[in-house]
């Protein structure tokens, strides 16, 4: 895993640093962060390079941001690239300075080099002639507010440009926790980040505007045991986490699940959820469904339990006490595929969970409809000590959470910490770059998938995938981990053949065992290739 940090954690951290070592620091460190940068601006300059296209046009806000656009518009300059520094500050133009002793002194070293450097404080003075690559240095980390102004209208002036955008620690006017745009934001060819990924980076739409990352390391140390402990989820960490298959083994070794799902309609949901439990490695696998479903359902390697149903052929609260003997062998359960939210069949999700499972140890995935049960009854979630992996859209996390889907969506990490620290369960949230939380503060950001997954039943494979890794044994924080990885790069390879418009969720499931062996295998994903070959450190 690599780790990730927030904002208030990386500037902590580094004046922590500076406290350390020297108040002198802070400059070795805008040093560090610049001429690794204008190693990338170099690269990128070479390649846009042309008769007509000769100069880079750095622009630099009055921060350390900006700061550090002046150490690489130092370093092009001393390579021979033809730069051009506009730095903007939206006041008068005698206000010639920067709003840090760092910058202050990189600004002094640029101009006694000879480097252009101006003062914009007119849209007007801003030509994009020659230009081969623009530096965005404008803002920061730490952005709360709309980008407004000046600052506005060079952003939007520099996006309609056409021209290739090297980023500065992150696109300016993105939020840099929670990837929010505040407002406007550039949208980078490139980003090169300094020390560690920031996760807004991470998340949507900011993960859109970012283009190709790039991780420079700058000295820092580690993040230590900092909370939240956000990481990405790499194929390594992954792959240490999958269970081992023994040549001495039987079915029994790697667990049995059981999947209570399912309603009038609604089958489909409850095969693949079961089958792609079976294809991750799980020994039995038994769907326990109402019994008028079950003549119809397909011969195949399940074990059927049949309930008792509603009048809209759905689970019953009588089914409680008909699943006592599969609740003494299963090593774990899922809850919820195609169950609907027929009255009785929500009175039976609660009622299950309070009165049963709140008494047993069986680690339970719960998902989709028996999501929807509980939110109309929450505390007979959080009041429970049962071993829960909550799996949510952001629509079902709202319900839950009592919240709007927008203010889920506004800052998905956070929403996800609030719910598992709510209902002291390991929650993830389904979406671009899951989510995924436990109460004690670890995070972890999901690289695979893609838009292909935004189909229906994608997710009832997602719950069959983390239920068979809880029944071979992995703790529920590893499995929806590992699950959300695998379920992602089976999406990814169900996609290469047939396309993302055109991917089913039963296609997904049967890509789950491929999907498994090139994680062993150690193939990446793109998110984590980009970074490999463009990173100068991995913690």
């Amino acid at each position: 895993m690599l780790s990730v940090a927030t904002t208030s954690q990386i500037r902590t951290l580094e004046s922590e640093w500076i406290a350390k070592c020297d108040a002198r620091w802070g400059q070795v460190l805008m040093e560090l962060a610049g001429s690794e940068a204008a190693k990338v601006a170099y690269r990128m300059f070479i390649d846009q390079q042309s008769h007509e296209l000769t100069d880079v046009l750095v622009l630099c806000g009055n921060g350390n941001n900006g700061g550090d656009g002046l150490v690489i518009a130092r370093f092009l300059h001393l390579w021979n690239v033809p730069v051009k520094v506009w730095i903007v500050n939206g006041k008068s133009a005698a206000n010639q300075k920067m709003n840090s002793e760092e910058a202050n002194a990189n600004l002094a070293i640029a101009q006694k080099l000879g480097i252009s450097i101006n003062f914009l404080t007119d849209l007007k003075q801003l030509s994009f002639q020659n230009v081969a690559l623009v530096i965005d240095g404008l803002l920061g980390t730490g952005l709360d507010r709309s980008v407004e102004g000046l600052y506005k209208e060079v952003i939007d002036l520099v996006n309609s440009s056409e021209k290739a955008i090297m980023a500065v620690d992150l696109p300016s006017g993105i939020n840099s926790d929670t990837g929010q745009i505040m407002g406007t934001a550039i949208k980078a060819t490139q980003t090169v980040t300094f020390g560690y990924l920031k996760t807004g980076l991470l998340c949507y739409p900011a993960a859109e505007l970012c283009g190709k990352l790039n991780l420079v390391d700058i000295g820092l140390p580690n993040l230590g045991e900092r909370t939240p402990k956000v990481s990405l989820t790499t194929v390594e960490y992954v792959a240490n986490l999958l269970p081992i298959r023994k040549a001495n083994s039987n079915k029994g070794t790697y667990g049995t699940l059981l999947t209570v799902a399912g309603s009038l309609g609604m089958s489909g949901a409850t095969v693949m959820s079961t089958e792609s439990s079976l294809r991750v490695g799980c020994g039995l696998a038994i769907l326990a469904t109402p019994k008028s479903l079950i003549p119809e359902l397909p011969a195949k390697e399940i074990i059927y339990k049949a309930l008792s149903e509603t009048d809209k052929i759905s689970i019953h609260p009588k089914a409680i006490e008909e699943l006592k003997d599969e609740l003494a062998r299963a090593s774990a359960l899922v809850l919820g595929p195609g169950m609907s939210t027929h009255p009785q069949t929500v009175e039976f999700v609660q009622k299950f969970i309070t009165d049963t499972l709140s008494k047993l140890k069986i680690p339970c995935i719960i998902d989709a409809d028996a999501l929807n049960a509980i939110a109309r009854a929450p505390d007979c979630l959080s009041q429970s000590k049962h071993p829960f992996v909550l799996t949510p859209h952001p629509k079902e996390l709202s319900r839950l959470m009592d919240t709007s889907t927008e203010k889920i969506q506004e800052d998905r990490i956070t929403a996800a910490l609030d719910a598992a620290k709510r209902f002291a369960s390991v929650v993830l949230l389904k979406g671009a770059n899951t989510v995924i939380a436990d109460p004690q503060g670890n995070v972890f950001i999901n690289p695979t998938g893609n838009s292909g997954m935004a189909k229906a039943g994608v997710g009832d494979v997602l719950s069959g995938i983390i239920g068979g890794l809880l029944a071979q044994g992995l703790a529920p924080l590893g499995a929806a981990v590992a699950g959300a990885y695998i379920h992602g790069r089976a999406g990814d390879l169900a996609s290469e053949i047939h396309g993302q418009s055109g991917v089913m969720a039963g296609e997904i499931s049967t890509c789950i065992p491929d999907a498994i062996s090139s994680i062993h295998d150690g193939m990446l994903s793109p998110l984590e290739k980009s970074l490999q070959e463009n990173i100068t450190v991995i913690r």
